[in-house]
């Protein structure tokens, strides 16, 4: 028995040697298959880990609250002594992002004003967005306290107006009050739709357009307690009405996590079975053209007392061996192919060891499946049939 699968492996160990076309096109779709197989749960492995730590250490550390126009500094205070709260801040917008004209000099005449959209900040909500100056200071409660007319320019705001720095305490008049510009800010992590106009603290807000516009709070929070702060914050703002405070929380980071590897993993595991199935497809079809191209030698064979079922095994070790030979350089491809991604993307290339290993297996198996059928047509095959074709 032994010795009939020696002789049977040495064979096909020949017919793949001697026709080094046909076995490259057999190959060529088990490197395919396996090499998809292997980039792509390299891919999902890498790119799950790199989520991970995405969201490890970027958690959602920011909660937005919604409330009535009657929400005060105070109210934000409040707030901020609660145990998880690191900075919180008021902000509204004036009639609704709506530009003002906004002109440059106490006067403003001589230039045609700018549209410009007003933001309402307190000093606190200048910490709380993440603001960045690139010229000069920000307000802070003693400006408040004392009511000065002060103001903020976003850095795209600060360009129309043709306003570089805040050296010289340039002025400007928005919607018929005149502020004097303190800083610039160039950048802000949150909020940052402000850069493109004027902020302003709350006193200097309501002089302008009133106090009739809801209010938002800003909120940053310690890792892992924004949802707390979520639940607890409405309370704290309007502790008579909480139910007119509404709060944007983030999702649990370690549930959206989860949801994100788990799409990725299932889109790239489609993408892994797509390949396989191309390779299976392509062995099977160019191992049926062997078969019919090689209907003269087999029908020989069996002339010369080969049984149907050596045939149909001598064509299986055949598709197996080739499945093998792709199942080892699409391994090969797909390990590269995942570590220069992997790099490109800055993840860290992880691989699967059971996988990468059990990887040409998988190319015999899908060489053995693609070669059954094209083993039993050529099985059936006699040897007069062969000679009349």
């Amino acid at each position: 028995m032994f010795g009939g699968l020696r002789s049977a492996l040495m064979e096909a160990a020949t017919s793949i040697v001697r026709q080094p076309t046909r076995t490259l096109l057999c190959a060529l779709g088990t490197v395919v298959a396996v090499g998809a197989f292997t980039t792509t749960n390299g891919l999902t492995e890498s790119a799950s880990n790199a989520v991970s730590a995405s969201f490890s250490e970027l958690r959602a550390t920011t909660v937005e609250f919604q409330g009535p126009s009657s929400l005060t500094e105070g109210d934000v205070a409040r707030l901020a002594r609660l145990r998880g709260v690191t900075h919180a801040g008021l902000v509204w917008d004036l009639y609704q992002q709506q530009p003002l004209p906004v002109a440059i000099g106490p006067s403003g005449s001589g230039t045609s004003p700018t549209q410009l959209s007003v933001t309402a900040m307190s000093p606190s909500a200048l910490t709380a967005v993440g603001a960045v100056l690139s010229s000069g200071r920000f307000y802070d409660t003693g400006a408040e306290r004392h009511h000065q007319m002060v103001a903020l320019l976003g850095s795209s705001a600060a360009a129309q107006l043709g306003i570089s720095s805040s050296l010289g305490d340039p002025a400007i008049r928005v919607f018929g009050t005149v502020l004097t510009v303190v800083g610039i800010v160039s950048s802000a992590q949150q909020e940052s739709q402000s850069l493109l106009g004027v902020i302003v603290p709350p006193y200097a807000a309501g002089i302008i357009a009133g106090d009739r516009f809801p209010r938002r709070v800003i909120a940053r929070t310690a890792p892992g307690a924004a949802q707390l702060i979520g639940r607890a914050g409405p309370a704290e703002l309007d502790p008579y009405q909480p139910h007119q405070v509404t709060a944007e929380i983030p999702p649990n980071p370690t549930t959206l996590r989860s949801q994100v590897q788990a799409s990725l993993s299932t889109l790239l595991s489609v993408l892994s079975l797509a390949g396989l199935g191309i390779g299976f497809l392509s062995i099977a079809a160019v191992t049926v053209m062997s078969v019919a191209q090689r209907r003269s030698e087999i029908g020989l064979r069996r002339a010369i007392g080969y049984s149907r079922l050596e045939i149909a095994r001598l064509i299986v070790l055949e598709a197996a061996g080739v499945g093998m030979l792709g199942g080892i350089l699409g391994t090969s491809i797909g390990v590269l192919a995942t570590a220069a991604i992997a790099s490109r993307n800055h993840w860290t290339p992880v691989m699967n060891t059971s996988l990468v290993l059990a990887a040409p297996f998988l190319g015999v198996a899908v060489g053995i499946l693609a070669g059954s059928y094209p083993s039993i047509r050529a099985a059936r095959i006699t040897p007069m049939a062969a000679l009349r074709s």
